[in-house]
């Protein structure tokens, strides 16, 4: 199969120049709001956020960091076409701010508002994470009432615009013929945990390590754009 790729860096809150219902999957991860690492690019697209750090409001701050967001997810809603998806892998988030260590759920917030665009919601998927370092366990460590679950897990929404796509011509029948997986394939990517799938690491040169890459596993999309 021959592919033909065009690279767009520009705003995602901002996709004029892809017209409307002519998308057929978006996968994507977004900057994770309310981890550290991205306070400062949030920061620069609206300065309230930083104003509300420097006041200790993690609620506010949570708020103003997805209302940012919200403006994408509205972008690839219009983008989509009917009968299709998008998949976006997101973490929640544990922070202390202000001296109040909590759980910011990134992705209940994201779902809500993918729901109240317009979008369906389908079973999700957990990406299980485990994390190695030796400071993994939260709070009092081996006292009740005051160690936290750790939080070795991410999520991966999968949505839908519209009504089910529906294969009517030959052509389209075919194509999706040419596309069936093999078992053992269908049996692991269509489980609602996946943990064979490691994080990828940030691979960046020394001079640029304030700089972020976000890279995820290449098998992670793969698998996405398979299903």
């Amino acid at each position: 199969m021959k592919t033909t790729h065009n690279i767009l860096f520009q705003d995602a809150r901002d996709l004029r120049n892809i017209p409307s219902e002519s998308v057929d999957l978006v996968v994507t991860s977004p900057p994770y709001p309310m981890i550290e690492m991205w306070d400062e690019m949030f920061s620069h697209q609206n300065p309230n956020i930083q104003d509300a750090l420097a006041c200790g409001d993690g609620k506010q701050t949570y708020a103003l960091i997805h209302e940012i967001l919200d403006a994408v997810w509205d972008e690839v809603f219009r983008v989509l076409k009917n009968g299709r998806f998008a998949c976006i892998n997101i973490g929640d988030a544990t922070r202390t701010v202000k001296g109040n260590f909590c759980l910011y759920p990134n992705h209940a917030r994201i779902l809500t508002h993918l729901l109240n665009i317009g979008f369906s919601a389908l079973p999700d998927i957990l990406w299980r994470k485990q994390a190695n370092t030796p400071n993994k366990f939260m709070g009092s460590g081996m006292l009740p009432a005051g160690a936290y679950v750790t939080l070795e897990h991410e999520y991966i929404l999968i949505v839908r615009k519209g009504s089910k796509r529906e294969f009517k011509t030959e052509n389209e029948k075919q194509n999706r013929r040419e596309s069936a997986l093999f078992w053992e394939e269908r049996n692991v990517w269509y489980s609602d945990v996946w943990t064979d799938i490691k994080g990828t690491e940030q691979k960046l040169p020394k001079a640029m390590s304030r700089l972020r890459s976000a890279a995820f596993p290449f098998d992670l999309a793969y698998r996405l754009i398979n299903m």
